[in-house]
């Protein structure tokens, strides 16, 4: 009886392990498509200049609750698709649910060449929060930088 439990026990582990596991697998292939998304709106940036923003629109870079944004690095949004009235607001002060002063971080990541930031923000056509992740990366076109970004509910 006691062979039983134990291994009853042992097998719940394993379960529980690869559940782990394969979450952990799917949080990094969405990170890698993010993080692929943002180096191409970059580049076409960085080649192109604004004449590109009114692309990141299209179903190419916009798709769901996955999307291209875009701010100068004073905290100005130029590019916006699931808003388009989003677009000239200052978000320097945005915070998520906790208070984390998001609008910040995502200027300072910039600033430092990039990364991720993890926050509670509520899903499109939600109010209760849920883990998200965004990938920010600087952009150059001739004298302006620019904040790029895209982000992914886990």
């Amino acid at each position: 009886m006691k062979k039983k439990l134990v291994l009853g026990i042992i097998l719940m582990i394993l379960v529980a392990a690869v559940a782990v596991i394969q979450e952990q697998q799917s949080i990094n292939k969405q990170k890698q498509n993010i993080t692929f998304l943002v180096d191409r709106a970059v580049d076409q940036i960085q080649t192109k200049g604004e004449v590109i923003f009114p692309e990141f629109s299209s179903p190419e870079w916009y798709q769901g609750d996955i999307y291209i944004f875009v701010w100068r690095m004073n905290g100005i949004r130029v590019v916006y698709p699931p808003d388009q009235d989003g677009v000239g607001q200052n978000m320097t002060d945005l915070k998520d649910i906790n208070g984390k002063p998001i609008g910040k971080l995502f200027i300072q990541i910039a600033e430092n060449g990039g990364g991720w930031v993890e926050y509670q923000w509520p899903k499109p056509g939600s109010k209760v929060p849920s883990t998200k992740i965004t990938y920010i990366k600087p952009a150059k076109y001739q004298n302006q930088t620019y904040l790029v970004g895209c982000g992914v509910y886990i």
